[in-house]
């Protein structure tokens, strides 16, 4: 029966330890497929990340996906997520451990001499809860590793769609310097005409004192946006893991006249791709699932203790009263030392007396009364946690819903502005260009109001370019409140984020 136990418990043993592994590469794996299924490209989170910068010269140009797909492989920001997953694994592999058995040994030496009493369980003691705990454990366990697997991938697609804002950021600064540059330019011409002017007596100071002040006003607009486009590049670099690299390069450039603007979604489409695609959200319900798993699991931990083993006892033994040969022997020669008479010992066979000596061994059963504590308080509180944890998930969602539309809402606008400017604003700027070159060729304007005219049309483009700019932004802000690419399905069908993997 013994022998029996024990091959059951060594077979136990083995079984739980053999389905235990401590390297998280199939979980992180399952994060990069969904990293390319909401963003694209294959992070090699394996791999070390790149320590070394790039090595831009200043003419090569930066490309938007070259940018992404370096932020999600060596942002340390997400890097330092992703030990999230390897921690929630960890957590995993401890939850279906059993605990280590527990062997104790006393010895009790009874006064004046004699064996001691022995005692002892001669099979390791073991607590048997663990059967029904541990496969508890182990569900609040895989839904706590499935939500760290989702925040991981989730946190990359906001990366990604921070690098995608900062990215049309620096799109927009450097079109502006251009333009500030050409404003400027135009401006020394006209401050120049009017000193001309001025010198002749056709012109007043006041004149040149005005177009002054806007060339010197315009110069401190150039010199602002230059420093906030090397702060962005800056921005850029940090997200893509190269705060030290150098930021002597450009992006593409943007062309506010001709740059390709794609039409805003629905809204229902938008919600129904964020309801299923929308990764955090997945994570709050695999914490809402782990919080329902955990009431189970209190109140399993409710159940009474129970251990299990077999004891050992061995009774104790009062001195022996017939010495043996060797005690004799020394006796003998003990009393021959002294000057007593040795009585020559007699080389008899050894008889010792009969003594009593009991051996006990049967088996042993540990198990808690549980009178006062059921750990009702502790359900109590698993079930509080549960509907707090509720109560945040539906929270989240209606605040991505209100996300989803107010961005939807200021995308549209910007780009009813752009087609507004582009179609109606622009075109009307440029024929009075055109009219005023006419009027000034034939002396009938002055080079003054050409060169305002001119002006104008660099501030109108400008214009045009904040509401582009806007409208990429908030293009980048969609994607992230949709969970990734805006492919809009009218039925877009929503995952069972709640399925167990372990199921």
């Amino acid at each position: 029966m013994i022998h029996k136990l024990g091959a059951a418990f060594s077979l136990l043993c083995a079984s739980v330890a053999g389905c235990a592994s401590l390297s998280p590469d199939a979980k992180i794996k399952e994060a990069v497929d969904l990293v390319e299924q909401h963003v694209g490209g294959r992070p090699a989170w394996t791999a070390p990340w790149d320590d070394a910068p790039p090595a831009w010269d200043g003419q090569s140009v930066l490309s938007l996906d070259e940018a992404v797909v370096l932020a999600v492989r060596n942002n340390r920001e997400l890097r330092a997520d992703l030990e999230m997953i390897g921690q929630a694994n960890a957590d995993l592999v401890q939850a279906g451990l059993l605990q280590n058995p527990v062997i104790n040994f006393m010895a009790m030496f009874p006064e004046g001499g004699g064996r001691a009493m022995l005692r002892s369980n001669a099979f390791p003691l073991q607590a048997l809860q663990e059967l029904w705990l541990i496969p508890a454990r182990e569900k609040v366990a895989a839904a706590e590793l499935q939500k760290a697997v989702l925040r991981v991938a989730d946190r990359a697609v906001e990366t990604a769609a921070e690098v995608k804002r900062v990215y049309a950021r620096i799109q927009f600064t450097q079109r502006s310097v251009q333009l500030v540059r050409d404003n400027l330019e135009l401006v020394e011409q006209a401050t120049r005409l009017i000193q001309v002017q001025f010198t002749s007596g056709k012109a007043t100071q006041v004149e040149v004192n005005v177009s002054r002040i806007r060339h010197l006003r315009l110069q401190s607009e150039l010199w602002a946006m230059e420093a906030e486009n090397r702060n962005l590049k800056r921005e850029l670099l940090m997200l893509m893991g190269f705060a030290t690299a150098s930021d002597v390069w450009t992006v593409t450039p943007l062309d506010e006249l001709h740059d390709l603007l794609e039409d805003p979604p629905t809204e229902e489409g938008l919600l129904a791709l964020a309801e299923s695609q929308r990764l955090d959200l997945k994570a709050a319900e695999w914490n809402l699932t782990a919080a329902e798993r955990r009431i189970a699991l209190m109140k399993r931990e409710g159940w009474p203790e129970l251990a299990l083993g077999l004891t050992f006892e061995r009774s104790p033994a009062p001195r022996s009263q017939n010495p043996t040969v060797a005690g004799r022997l020394g006796n003998a020669a003990a009393q021959g030392l002294t000057g007593g008479t040795a009585e020559k010992p007699a080389f008899t066979p050894f008889r010792p007396k009969d003594r009593e000596v009991k051996y006990t061994l049967g088996p042993m059963i540990e198990m808690e009364v549980p009178i006062f504590d059921r750990n009702q308080a502790q359900v109590a509180k698993a079930v509080h946690e549960y509907n707090q944890t509720l109560a945040e998930y539906e929270a989240r969602w209606q605040e991505i819903a209100w996300k989803v539309r107010e961005n939807l809402v200021t995308y549209a606008q910007a780009c009813e502005q752009v087609r507004f400017f582009r179609d109606a604003i622009i075109p009307e700027v440029d024929r009075n260009l055109r009219l005023v070159q006419q009027s000034y060729r034939a002396g009938a304007e002055e080079l003054t109001v050409y060169l305002q005219v001119q002006e104008d049309l660099i501030m109108n483009r400008r214009t045009l370019l904040e509401f582009l700019r806007d409208a990429a932004v908030t293009r980048a802000d969609l994607e992230r409140h949709v969970g990734g690419r805006l492919e809009i399905t009218d039925t877009a069908p929503r995952d069972d984020a709640r399925t167990d993997p372990e199921e």
